[in-house]
């Protein structure tokens, strides 16, 4: 058993690699071959639509598979790549990023990428220091294992009756669960309100009876997933976040943060892995583009258009709307509107393209930077104006049953 995910890679993540000779098509292979579909918690059913639009593909994958095939491929390429290092401190001179390791070796390059997770070693040389990252309030039950097994129980077999694959949404008071099922995989995430034993690793496993309290009075399919996982032990994972941060390059620019280490995402943003594969296309586009003697103005390039920050700001804030929604759902609206829970990412995310966006944008970019030259970032919802915002915020209003509505077209 594996302690993986069910991801949505997205439209917006996956236009680069279709330009991967042969590795869209092993995606495609792995990919479930179904639609979204969604689920009251009592076991009613609300509707099913398909994962991104016509216009825009995307597809969900269980994340060890993902990996799988990305390790494969970067084998194929002759990438190296070494398992089991441990990072304890990054530092850069005026000509190098590099990083000292737990075994005490020390590792240079023209430019590191730090991409260690919401508690990454690299905040002190970003900033100076390294901010406690701050709960969300939830943490997450998720375990995948091999479906055989699982579907000797006849609830379980039931359910997926006339489905090779399938993914479900289910949603409740407080709580609701995705369950992901391939010919060979069965994985699911169940979301809960953080009871404060929760732990950011991967290693934390607990039984699954600790979970079953969360969706007690669900739907037996639900309860009869969890008591299917082998060993009965699942990880129970805690939801961080960390107030949005303009800066994720040192001052030398030559340590740039990417993915979770920058802009931690609660998993209801169906954003937080694509995003950190958009910043890899914006990053590997503008280092490019600027070439290795301008690498370090590249990475501060890279660093405004994936931000001023606030494309992936309202990335974040996006998982809080949902999650709102999932958990405290007006089921009389829900009633009139089914459609309601028929679109989970926004146009303004689908529809883009970074790496495209990286390179009609570098220049101008440039110039801003060099010379002052306007420019603003259009990849934000249409009509917004960016205002900041900090997680403690968000929570509050949440805890007091207030709305977060925010201008523009978030569609």
């Amino acid at each position: 058993m594996s302690w993986g995910t069910l991801p949505i890679r997205k439209s917006h993540a996956l236009h680069t690699v279709k330009n991967w000779p042969g590795f869209f098509k092993r995606l495609e292979a792995i990919s479930y071959k179904t639609q979204r579909n969604v689920k009251k918690f009592d076991g009613t059913w609300i509707g099913s639509w398909p994962i991104g639009d016509g216009e825009n593909r995307s597809a969900a994958l269980n994340r060890s598979e993902l990996h799988g095939q990305l390790w494969d491929y970067v084998q194929e390429l002759g990438i190296k790549v070494d398992f089991d290092k441990w990072v304890d401190e990054y530092f850069e001179t005026d000509t190098h990023g590099g990083v000292v390791l737990a075994d005490g070796q020390r590792l240079t390059a023209d430019i590191v990428v730090a991409a260690d997770g919401v508690g990454s070693k690299s905040w002190p040389l970003i900033l100076g220091q390294k901010d406690k990252p701050t709960s969300s309030g939830f943490a997450c039950y998720r375990a995948t294992f091999p479906a055989g097994p699982a579907l000797q129980n006849p609830i379980i077999a039931k359910e997926f009756e006339g489905h090779v694959d399938r993914v479900s949404l289910h949603i409740g008071p407080g709580a609701h669960m995705v369950v992901g099922k391939t010919e060979r995989q069965i994985c699911y995430i169940l979301t809960h309100r953080d009871d404060h034993n929760a732990e950011e690793s991967w290693d934390k496993t607990v039984s699954t009876d600790t979970a079953l309290q969360y969706i007690d009075g669900w739907e037996p399919f639900l309860t009869e997933i969890l008591k299917a996982t082998p060993g009965h032990r699942c990880t129970d994972w805690k939801l961080l976040w960390r107030n949005p941060q303009p800066k994720w390059a040192s001052p030398n620019a030559r340590v740039i943060q990417l993915g979770d280490a920058a802009h931690s995402f609660l998993p209801t943003s169906g954003s937080g892995a694509v995003m950190a594969m958009e910043d890899a296309y914006s990053l590997a586009t503008c280092l490019q583009l600027g070439g290795k003697s301008n690498a370090p103005f590249a990475v501060r390039v890279h660093n405004h258009l994936r931000q001023v920050f606030e494309r992936v700001s309202c990335a974040q804030k996006m998982g809080f709307h949902h999650r709102e929604k999932f958990h405290n759902t007006d089921w009389d609206e829900v009633a009139r509107i089914p459609d309601i829970f028929s679109k989970t990412t926004a146009n303004w995310i689908m529809r883009h393209n970074p790496e495209q966006y990286a390179y009609n944008n570098y220049a101008r970019c440039a110039r801003h930077i060099l010379e002052g030259e306007a420019f603003h970032n259009n990849n934000i919802p249409p009509g917004y104006r960016y205002e900041p915002w900090t997680v403690k915020e968000l929570m509050e209003a949440s805890d007091r049953h207030e709305p977060v509505i925010d201008e523009g077209d978030w569609s």
